[in-house]
């Protein structure tokens, strides 16, 4: 089933050429609920404590478009059998988080282990078949990793990847909408026997991010992968092409973990991966207290994908209200200004997949700031201190989306920011497609510049888009829509 896209008026004959010279690396469109806020906990593992986890976002009116469900959630490792000790009455979980709008994503690695850790089995039922098949690397000898001793699937071997893909489907059809692909095959060894020989590890792990990309996005265009794209544990890893969302590993709650975290996101970015979103309140190591949790999510609501959850505390400190009310609302905050503008990143990324390029752009490492899109400019706040030092783009004027005030290109500005605001910048002449809680707004940010923009505005929660092209003349006031009909839009200039 391929890509469905709707095309209107003068607009379609232009977009066609941009297709013909988009290249083969340029990343993938992703659906549009993808640009949300998922959670996720590590902690217990069990289907009261997913369920508790969502319920307790949605009853403080802090949307949640996905959960992540980690491990252990099988058996054993990766047998694709629910662990009904932990998930009883898995389908009608999967259906409950369905119906309140919440995506499911399951955690897997590419390995089938006959030791495994924090399961019920030890051997997944299907590993002498994988050891008689020959359909592992490295001869198919078991390797201990890191969650107990198994055999890696070759998935240089397509017969090794249908009968993967088999595996998969025992699970994927029950209502899931992606899967969280970790590492496994990085304690394999650095150089593999494949079947096309033998292989650098950083070219074997291309394949099986790649064939969880194809698997997944063939079935179900409008279901993802989450993957690291570069990661400070291990560099490079799936391919820039066929990476929906990128998630970097694990780091710490404090402001090491974010200085780390950002680090990657923008080596990610720089490597051409398209969507990389930050995981809030780190996943391991030290937990994040008040002020950096609130950080972390003024950081992440500027990416692609605002992940939060991890082993960290996800019953504790990385739960916002666990930190205060006021914590709450400033969370509250970030995550629907995030969420109201998923118009604009899945037009932003459209424009990636046709162009090449990243959400996540013109960063700066020294001053932790970066674009979003080509309309928003943001700084990381990532210590104590409430007052930063930061550059403006070089090119454009800019206008601080909290006050209006505006600055020229370049400007060094100085910034006090409570707890509750962070820096926050559009560009003159820019439009931001938002949605405000299910009406659809076109804020034309002119400040007397003349405005001129395609925008690839989503259908619905997936990947089906209709273009549309915005003029704007603030000398004589009028506005132009060609492939949508005005009345259709809160339209807003500025």
């Amino acid at each position: 089933m391929g890509k469905r896209h709707w095309f209107r008026g003068a607009v379609a004959a232009a977009f066609m050429g941009l297709c013909v010279s988009a290249g083969a690396q340029t990343p993938p469109v992703v659906p549009a609920w993808a640009f949300g806020h998922i959670v996720w906990e590590d902690n217990i593992n069990t289907r009261e404590g997913a369920e508790s986890l969502v319920d307790g976002y949605l009853q403080r009116d802090i949307p949640v478009g996905g959960i992540i469900i980690d491990s252990p959630w099988c058996t054993a490792y990766n047998s694709f059998e629910w662990d009904e000790a932990r998930y009883p009455g898995h389908k009608e979980m999967i259906d409950r988080f369905n119906a309140q709008g919440v995506r499911v994503i399951l955690w897997l690695t590419g390995a089938v282990n006959r030791l495994s850790k924090d399961t019920p089995e030890n051997e997944a039922p299907q590993y002498k078949f994988l050891a008689q098949s020959n359909y592992g690397i490295n001869g198919s000898q078991p390797h201990e990793w890191w969650k107990g001793e198994g055999i890696h699937i070759d998935f240089t071997n397509p017969e090794a990847v249908k009968w993967w893909e088999t595996q998969l489907d025992k699970v994927f059809w029950e209502g899931i909408s992606g899967w969280k692909v970790d590492q496994g095959e990085l304690w394999f060894g650095d150089i593999l026997e494949t079947s096309k020989g033998a292989m650098g590890n950083s070219d074997f792990k291309h394949y099986y991010y790649d064939a969880m990309y194809d698997y997944t996005v063939r079935n179900k265009p409008d279901a993802i992968t989450i993957a690291r794209p570069y990661s400070h544990q291990g560099g490079l890893h799936s391919s820039p092409d066929k990476a929906s969302v990128g998630w970097c590993g694990d780091f710490s709650g404090d402001w090491a973990g974010l200085r780390q975290q950002i680090d990657n996101i923008y080596r990610s970015s720089l490597a051409g991966y398209g969507a990389v979103g930050c995981e809030i309140g780190g996943f391991m190591g030290r937990a994040s207290n008040k002020e950096q949790l609130i950080r972390y999510a003024q950081f992440g609501c500027m990416t692609a994908t605002m992940v939060n959850g991890g082993e960290n505390g996800a019953f504790r400190n990385h739960l916002p209200w666990f930190h205060g009310d006021d914590a709450a609302d400033i969370y509250r905050a970030c995550v629907k200004l995030h969420v109201s503008l998923k118009p604009y990143l899945f037009s932003c990324q459209v424009d990636n997949h046709l162009r090449g390029g990243s959400l996540v752009n013109h960063v700066s490492f020294q001053e932790e700031s970066h674009m979003l899109g080509d309309a928003l400019f943001t700084k990381a706040i990532t210590s104590d201190d409430h007052t930063v030092t930061f550059s403006l783009p070089e090119e454009g004027e800019w206008i601080d989306w909290w006050t209006g005030e505006r600055h020229y290109a370049g400007q060094t500005l100085t910034m006090d920011c409570p707890l509750d605001r962070f820096p926050l910048f559009v560009k003159a002449g820019s439009v931001i497609p938002t949605d405000e809680g299910g009406r659809r707004r076109l804020t034309v940010w002119s400040c007397g510049v003349p405005v001129s923009k395609v925008l690839h505005l989503p259908s619905g929660d997936g990947i089906d888009f209709a273009d549309v092209l915005l003029r704007y003349d603030p000398a004589s006031g009028a506005l132009t829509l060609d492939g949508a009909n005005p009345s259709d839009f809160e339209i807003v200039i500025k």
